[in-house]
C-alpha cells in the first residue's frame, strides 16, 4: 500500500494529513539551530504539563554544536537568536474546523551561565502539540542524539518524513509514500529560485540526504521518479531498517546540565590537553579557580568592549588561576596584582610572552617539518599521534580526529605539540 501526499492551495502552506509535523510550515534552520532543537526534543517528557527550562552542560553543548570549542557560547547565542526569529505556523488541531492557524517562534528564552558551565533554553508553550508530534519520530535517546549528527535541514526534514510514514505503516499498512515534487520542495522550505532543475534538486537535496541518513541514523530510504509527460512530477519513497546503525550516545551526556570545573576549563577556555585542566583543579581547588575565572571573564569582556580580539583565552584563564585573581582586586583588570611590584609584574609578563612566542615558533617549525615528510613517514606519525591521544585519555579529541582529521582547533593544536616533541 502506498500513501499519496499532494500540495494544496497557497492559503494553507502545507497540509497533508492530521499529522502536525507534516502540516507545519517550518523555515530552514542552520545546522546548529537544528541540533539544538533535536537535542531539546530528547529532554521533553510526554507527561510534562508545561515545557521546563532545560539546562545543557558545556560538555554536552560542545558535542551538539558544530565547530571547535572556541567561541562555544557565541555560537549558542547565534543559534538561539536565529531560533527566536524563525516562525513556525500550523493548523491548530483542536480548532481545525474554524481554520485557526497558530504561529510562534522556536524558543521563548535562552541564557548563558558561564559560572556554572551551562546554558538554558525554554521552548514556547504554544509549541507543545507540534513538538510532541515531532518527538514521536524518535523512539529512543540514542536515536534522537544520532540524528543531531545529520548535516543539514534537508536531511532532518526528510528523516522525519520517512519516520512519520514508517510509524503510520502500523496504522494503515503503507509500505511506501508518494509525494508531489512541488509539495516536497515546499515541505523542505526550498525557495522557488533554488535548485530549479530537477537534476540539481536530486543531487543536492535527495541524494545528499539519502547518504547522510544512511550513514548516521536507524533507517535507509530510496526513491523512484514518476514522470508525467517529460517532467518528474512525483516521487515514490520506500524505506527499511538500517542494520548498520549503532545507537551511539554522545559523550559527556549527563541529562541534568551539570558541569565540572574541568569541563569549564576545557570547553569554555579551551585548556588542552584535558590532563592540564585536571592538574589545575587538583593544584588550586575549584573555589580558587571559580573566583579567578570570574575575573578572567570580566577582563576578556573589557578587552572585547574596547574592540580588541582575545585569541588566547586559555592563556588568560591560566594566568588568572596561577596569579590568584580575585573579584575584590579591581587592579586585576589592568593585569596587575597588588602583592607584587609593578616592575616585577611587567618582567613576568614579558618573560611569559617571550616563552609563548618561542613555543609557537617551535610548533610551527615542527609542523613544517611534518608536511615535508614522505607520505609513509606522515602516516606513521599520524598513527602514533592517535595512539598518544588514546593513552592520554582524549576520547573526544580522538572522535573529532577520526571524523575530520587534523581540523583547526584542539586537534591541530595538540598535534603540533606532539610533532614538536617528536621532530624538534
Amino acid at each position: 500500500m502506498s500513501k499519496k501526499i499532494v500540495k494544496t492551495e497557497k492559503i494553507n502552506p502545507i497540509v497533508t494529513s492530521n499529522d502536525l509535523l507534516l502540516e507545519a510550515q517550518w523555515p530552514q534552520l542552520t545546522i546548529n539551530e537544528q541540533r539544538l532543537v533535536v537535542y531539546m526534543l530528547s529532554l521533553i517528557k510526554r507527561d510534562d504539563t508545561d515545557f521546563q527550562t532545560y539546562r545543557i552542560s558545556v560538555r554536552e553543548l560542545a558535542n551538539i554544536m558544530e565547530g571547535s570549542r572556541k567561541d562555544l557560547y557565541q555560537r549558542f547565542d547565534e543559534a538561539t537568536e536565529g531560533l527566536m526569529k524563525k516562525v513556525i505556523r500550523w493548523n491548530n488541531p483542536d480548532e481545525k474546523s474554524d481554520g485557526r492557524i497558530d504561529k510562534t517562534t522556536w524558543c521563548s528564552s535562552a541564557s548563558v551561565i558561564p559560572g556554572k558551565g551551562c546554558v538554558e533554553l525554554r521552548f514556547d508553550p504554544t509549541l507543545k502539540p507540534f513538538l510532541l508530534a515531532l518527538k514521536g519520530n524518535f523512539t529512543s535517546w540514542g536515536e534522537a542524539r544520532a540524528v543531531i549528527r545529520l548535516k543539514n535541514h534537508y536531511s532532518l526534514r526528510i528523516y522525519q518524513f520517512i519516520k512519520y510514514n514508517q510509524g503510520m505503516s502500523n496504522v494503515d499498512g503503507r509500505k511506501s509514500a508518494t509525494v508531489e515534487v512541488d509539495w516536497l520542495r515546499q515541505y523542505l522550505a526550498i525557495p522557488d529560485d533554488t535548485y530549479k532543475l530537477f537534476g540539481h534538486f536530486k543531487s543536492k537535496v535527495l541524494i545528499s540526504a539519502q547518504k547522510d541518513i544512511a550513514a548516521k541514523s536507524d533507517i535507509e530510504f530510496d526513491f523512484e521518479h514518476i514522470i508525467k509527460g517529460r517532467k518528474v512530477c512525483e516521487l515514490k519513497f520506500t524505506w527499511w531498517k538500517n542494520k548498520r546503525f549503532d545507537q551511539m550516545e554522545l559523550p559527556g551526556v549527563s541529562g541534568e546540565g551539570k558541569s565540572t570545573m574541568e569541563d569549564i576549563l576545557i570547553y569554555e577556555f579551551g585548556i588542552a590537553p584535558e590532563k592540564m585542566a585536571r592538574d589545575l583543579v587538583q593544584e588550586y581547588g575549584s573555589e580558587h579557580i571559580k573566583q579567578a575565572l570570574q575575573m578572567a571573564r570580566e577582563y576578556i569582556a573589557k578587552l572585547k568592549k574596547r574592540g580588541k580580539t582575545v585569541e588566547n583565552v586559555g592563556g588568560v584563564a591560566r594566568k588568572a588561576i596561577e596569579e590568584g585573581w580575585k573579584p575584590q582586586s579591581l587592579e586585576i583588570a589592568a593585569l596587575s596584582v597588588p602583592e607584587k611590584p609593578v616592575f616585577e609584574k611587567r618582567q613576568i609578563e614579558k618573560k611569559r610572552a617571550e616563552e609563548e612566542e618561542l613555543e609557537n615558533e617551535l610548533s610551527n617549525q615542527a609542523f613544517g617539518k611534518y608536511k615535508a615528510l614522505s607520505d609513509l613517514d606522515r602516516a606513521t606519525l599520524l598513527a602514533g599521534f592517535r595512539d598518544y591521544l588514546l593513552e592520554a585519555g582524549h576520547k573526544i579529541i580522538v572522535e573529532r580526529y577520526d571524523e575530520g582529521g587534523l581540523t583547526p582547533g584542539p586537534v591541530e593544536s595538540i598535534f603540533k605539540e606532539y610533532v614538536k616533541k617528536r621532530l624538534m
